[in-house]
């Protein structure tokens, strides 16, 4: 399955994709918000991992604009761990949700449940 992961971090965009590769997936980067909507809405991903604060497009405003063209299942990846901050992912579009710093299983696991979402739209 393909897997756009959009984190502006370097060290945890790696982690992600090595940890993501190593489960079977094919994995597509990026490294602001901008990158990641255009790589999302062009390639079309089964599931999509977003960091909530990227530079020149947050990753928020990043999944408002990706659920108004399609039901891809996005997963907000984020230190904002409040019960607002989770709240806001699930109203603007987020199907999960997941708070930095993160255990590497729950990461593999939320991943997983996401690409088990039915779709019906492309």
């Amino acid at each position: 399955m393909r897997i756009l992961v959009a984190e502006d971090n370097a060290a945890i965009r790696m982690m992600v994709h090595q940890v993501l590769e190593e489960e079977g997936h094919e994995v597509i980067l990026a490294e602001n918000g901008l990158e990641a909507l255009q790589r999302a809405l062009s390639l079309k991903p089964d599931a999509v991992v977003l960091d909530g604060s990227m530079p020149i497009m947050d990753g928020w405003e990043v999944c408002r604009r990706i659920r108004a063209q399609s039901d891809m299942p996005i997963m907000m990846l984020t230190v904002h761990a409040e019960r607002a901050d989770r709240d806001r992912a699930q109203t603007g579009g987020a199907n999960d949700f997941l708070a930095k710093p993160f255990d590497i299983a729950d990461l593999v696991s939320k991943v997983n449940g996401l690409l088990r979402l039915p779709r019906t739209r492309r």
